[in-house]
């Protein structure tokens, strides 16, 4: 199951073409973005991001060398995520209108960016109007079914829940992600039907593909169970939205480190695996990819659910200083470029390209801090930049970091962590994931090939990227002290260099002969074709 269903030409031998000449259809592997409306772009001016600033920053996407958007939930929701859904047919109206995504979508599609919608179906709102049916007319109501429902009280059960009706019923019912969020039954034919509904729904609508919110979870009474039923759920959902549209990205969140349980999937999911490997041995360890690989998953190395990787750095090495910026950025522009060139779909949490900065907290508030505006401007402030958590924080009576006055509890005016600042500094986070995603354009093997590990050692990690029309070495050591060096299986020049301890990229034109070693020393990264 490739993560976009190829063109069936695509992979005949005779492909003579440049990988830049592939349509977006035809890349196996795409980098992806992940957006959250709320705190990308304001284009009204209430300082909450919306579709019609999205459709704005198209420029922006398209020159950072993106291919798909992922948009966290743009439904109509009660919380300010949008994680608990109240219609599944309609737009959030923080966000705008239904013709203004239509406009999105076509606006996207014209700069060859593709639109993944994140999918709801583990649970929805206890706001959901099916919901409300269900618990005050139990089970005479259409949509009981709907839901993990009884009337037997389930006292001292996990995450079971209840309501009182108007008749002063005591209604139970079931929801992992809390009482808010009851979650659905699937095995209820009808809601079923109503998932297919669903993606009929935004399919005709322009969407290319889900990303499956808790697909780790629509069976199983608790975290860690019912995940090889959940996973097999999916199959069934992979062939009817394929049936659908058959180049469908589909992508499941199975928030789990073991490789076994992203394994079961008939889908592609995210690697969570490779990506707590990666923050835990920031430097590297022995077996990096081999011990974390799941085929054709996602690559990242935060979302919105985790600190932000540049603070996560920041707290793995305590350096937390104006003066250490630099550091943290060496390191963590170093393993962008290990996701991007590995086999699978990279993924870039918005900010993520100008190392924007975030914890979660836990209290007075939550998920806020690594879900904060995108930062545009030097000052914090300008046409289009979101502030809706300063109300947020304001009323939390957080003023950490000038949390109250700019709503950011992280970013600072004039920190350097901003689009305006990065633009024109030749040696910044962004130029440097601008340069590198588009290096990537241009080698159909990144973007097609299949992969081979030649060496996945702590200070030495080197894998084959191979397509029909070109082969790739990738070679990078992450140890900051300890060199490698490596003997070269068949002749093979240098087109890229990258120097992380200095921050400087070269391509390249240098020829290396079969039998002849290569040293590769601390924080360097090189790219060879056959």
């Amino acid at each position: 199951q490739s993560l976009v269903s190829s063109n069936p030409h695509s992979n005949s031998t005779n492909t003579g073409d440049s990988a830049s000449n592939l349509s977006i259809n035809e890349v196996k592997y795409p980098v992806v973005y992940e957006i959250f409306i709320r705190s990308l772009y304001d284009s009204d001016g209430d300082g909450v991001g919306d579709i019609n600033g999205v459709s704005q920053k198209v420029d922006y996407l398209r020159k950072l060398g993106i291919d798909a958007v992922w948009f966290m939930p743009f439904n109509e929701a009660v919380s300010y995520h949008g994680y608990d859904i109240t219609d599944y047919y309609n737009v959030e109206k923080d966000y705008g209108t239904m013709e203004d995504l239509e406009n999105m979508i076509q606006v996207l599609h014209e700069n060859g960016i593709k639109v993944i919608m994140d999918l709801v179906i583990n649970h929805t709102s206890d706001e959901h109007p099916w919901f409300k049916d269900a618990v005050e007319n139990t089970t005479s109501s259409p949509y009981w079914d709907y839901y993990i429902m009884s009337l037997e009280d389930h006292s001292g059960q996990d995450h079971w829940h209840w309501k009182i009706n108007s008749k002063g019923q005591k209604v139970w019912y079931f929801g992992l992600f809390g009482y808010n969020m009851p979650d659905l039954n699937h095995d209820s034919q009808k809601v079923r039907e109503e998932v297919k509904k669903i993606v009929d729904f935004w399919i005709s609508k322009g969407v290319d593909g889900f990303r499956i919110d808790a697909a780790k979870h629509i069976y199983g009474w608790s975290w860690d169970d019912g995940i090889q039923e959940s996973a097999e759920y999916f199959e069934w959902f992979r062939d009817y939205v394929l049936s659908k549209k058959p180049d469908a990205i589909l992508v499941g969140e199975v928030f789990s480190g073991n490789t076994y349980d992203l394994s079961l999937y008939p889908i592609p999911v995210f690697n969570f695996a490779l990506m707590y490997s990666i923050r835990n041995y920031p430097e590297g360890q022995d077996g990096m990819i081999e011990n974390n690989w799941v085929e054709e998953s996602f690559l990242f190395l935060e979302n919105h659910d985790l600190h932000r990787f540049f603070s996560h750095l920041q707290e793995h090495y305590k350096k937390f200083s104006e003066s250490d910026y630099e550091f943290i950025k060496k390191r963590a522009a170093l393993w962008y470029f290990l996701i991007f060139t590995l086999k699978g779909s990279p993924v870039i949490y918005y900010g993520g390209e100008i190392g924007t900065r975030g914890f979660k907290w836990h209290g007075p508030v939550y998920d806020e801090p690594v879900r904060e505006p995108m930062q545009w401007y030097a000052s914090g402030t300008g046409e289009g930049q979101t502030f809706w958590t300063k109300e947020v924080y304001k009323n939390a009576g957080i003023t950490f970091g000038n949390a109250d006055v700019d709503g950011c509890i992280y970013d600072d005016p004039y920190d350097g962590f901003s689009v305006e600042e990065q633009e024109n500094d030749p040696k910044s986070l962004l130029n440097f994931i601008r340069f590198i995603l588009n290096f990537r354009k241009d080698h159909d093997a990144i973007l097609n090939g299949d992969q081979t590990i030649f060496r996945d050692w702590k200070n030495l990690i080197a894998f084959y990227r191979e397509s029909s029309n070109e082969k790739l070495l990738v070679v990078l050591n992450p140890d900051p002290v300890w060199q490698n060096s490596f003997t070269f299986e068949e002749n093979m020049t240098m087109i890229l260099e990258v120097d992380f301890e200095n921050f400087i990229w070269n391509e390249s034109n240098v020829s290396f002969s079969a039998g002849e070693s290569f040293t590769v020393d601390p924080m360097k990264a090189y790219i060879f074709k056959k």
